[in-house]
């Protein structure tokens, strides 16, 4: 690209604004805002603009899109769930397979470790073979791990199936987020990217209430069916309009962005497209003059800066319990619980729980943004489990019954409304496009090594922490997520992805701070 200013596109008088990416006021011009939405990510003001995609073929062929991805998360989350009723079958008494408390810590975190594993490979995946085909590539395992589940007949079986299925959930959980971030609208892209996190939410519900009626070598078998036909339904979808460009496949990429944006000729799809193309000119212009290599571009400013948001904030969101309380259900809430209530009812409950919630919170992204429900969450969560916390130190739960269980369901709530699904939204909105595939999966695999870490050092910290001590862990971690997430996680809601790549680019870290370099877009449109 030589920088020089593109010409304008000729629209007509009647064609709907849409969202090109101006180039920044001059020095000393008026800074006109007409309210904070149209306040650019960078810190600068531009004339405001608005994006009137969206007819409804382009909503329903998104929706279809979602839809899939709903069918596969599901999917997902039955493994995340099951640990929480397979190992108290295990340890029952009439157990065909006898379960002590150092396997079954094994079990339940060989998920986390294996899932790493997954989530290396879907980087490669990603970018060699597309977003939806990497997720196609996932499925297999997927069943494989349920079948061998199924039919363990030792504890060796149990933990290879369980890796299977961790590094299934892996292989899917980066293609998703980015598979669906890169088809969506701005406008639609919070309530769309948080779809598989209200369907992990569905997956855990439906193992925990189906596994407290049957054996849970029959729940194996149940729990494939979503996987096999999300496979089915990934088939028919087109692959990601991003990854055909950087591919060199512009007539596929075209037609897809058609299907998604409202049918051949619309002019959102051409200009999208036209971003599209100029940006990958670009970036592979710089690239060449500096040489960069794939680690080249993984160490520049623009790229680490939302990997060590994303990454510190999935570090506090694993360390203030949102899925321990997952993998350990039953085991940590009947230590809330007293003895008169059934930890199992109170698992299904909080599964319930989470599914409404994160569902909830996928609603209010969309009309609030993302800073105020992560805020809201986070201080929700530390103030519940530090009382949750109080309650179990001064044995209160005795005298008062349901005051922890409750506590227990308000912090499961809390967490669910904002933690449990903001790193999916970072993971989808935050990486530029040039290495979203590697480093979605860097970021994932991280996450999971944390959380394997985690999981397997339960049953020690439970004995050195206590249950009080836990929640004040919880609580601990919540409160340093809260001033993470005002200091530096930016807003990103109803901006395209390219103006969020800006905003790393324009030489800032805090939230709020005025940049210090034009971004890219205004180089290449402006």
């Amino acid at each position: 690209m030589d920088g020089r200013a593109r010409p304008d596109h000729d629209v007509g008088e009647h064609t709907p604004m849409v969202d090109l990416p101006p180039a920044l006021p001059p020095r000393g011009a008026p800074r006109i805002v007409k309210n904070d939405k149209d306040r650019p990510l960078s810190g600068e003001v531009r004339l405001p603009t608005r994006i009137h995609y969206a007819t409804r073929q382009g909503m329903r062929a998104q929706w279809l899109v979602a839809g899939a991805l709903v069918i596969l998360s599901v999917g997902g989350g039955c493994p995340i769930g099951f640990s929480g009723v397979l190992v108290p079958q295990l340890q029952s008494p009439n157990s065909t397979l006898q379960t002590d408390d150092e396997t079954a810590s094994w079990i339940v975190s060989m998920h986390s470790a294996s899932t790493p594993v997954g989530t290396i490979l879907s980087g490669p995946l990603m970018d060699r073979l597309g977003r939806n085909r990497a997720l196609q590539v996932a499925t297999p395992f997927m069943v494989a791990g349920w079948t061998m589940l199924g039919f363990a007949q030792n504890h060796a079986m149990v933990l290879v199936a369980r890796a299977l299925c961790g590094a299934a959930v892996g292989m899917m959980a980066a293609p998703s987020q980015v598979f669906l971030g890169e088809m969506s609208e701005p406008r639609m892209r919070g309530i769309l990217v948080g779809v598989p996190f209200v369907s992990y939410s569905i997956g855990i519900l439906y193992v925990f209430l189906i596994g407290s009626l049957i054996s849970w070598r029959y729940m194996c078998a149940v729990a494939a069916s979503p996987i096999v036909v999300a496979a089915v339904c990934l088939y028919f979808l087109p692959e990601s309009p991003v990854w055909l460009v950087r591919q060199g496949r512009l007539e596929q990429a075209q037609r897809t962005l058609d299907w998604l944006r409202g049918g051949a000729g619309s002019v959102q799809s051409k200009v999208e497209m036209d971003q599209l193309v100029s940006r990958a000119d670009a970036e592979k212009a710089e690239n060449a003059v500096k040489k960069r290599s794939l680690w080249g571009m993984f160490t520049q400013p623009h790229v680490v800066k939302p990997m060590v948001i994303m990454n510190v904030y999935c570090l506090l969101q694993g360390l203030s319990g949102t899925f321990i309380v997952i993998f350990y259900a039953v085991d940590l809430l009947d230590t809330v619980l007293p003895a008169t209530m059934s930890a199992e009812l109170v698992a299904i409950l909080t599964a319930a729980v989470r599914l409404v919630m994160s569902a909830t919170g996928c609603a209010v992204l969309q009309k609030c943004g993302r800073r105020p429900v992560a805020l809201a969450s986070a201080m929700g969560v530390s103030a519940t489990a530090a009382l949750l916390g109080f309650v179990l130190y001064f044995d209160w739960a005795d005298s008062g019954g349901y005051v922890a269980s409750s506590l227990a369901l308000l912090y499961v709530a809390l967490n669910s409304f904002g933690m449990f699904i903001m790193p999916g939204m970072m993971m989808s909105e935050l990486l530029p496009t040039s290495v979203r595939g590697v480093a979605s999966s860097a970021t994932t695999c991280l996450f999971n090594l944390s959380l394997f870490a985690f999981a397997k050092a339960y049953p020690a910290l439970k004995v050195l922490l206590g249950s009080a001590g836990f929640f004040w862990l919880f609580s601990s971690a919540a409160l340093l997520n809260l001033v993470w997430t005002y200091l530096l996680v930016p807003e990103t809601s109803g901006r395209s992805l390219n103006d969020i790549e800006d905003y790393f680019r324009a030489g800032v870290w805090l939230w709020g701070r005025r940049p210090r370099r034009r971004p890219i877009s205004t180089l290449v449109d402006g």
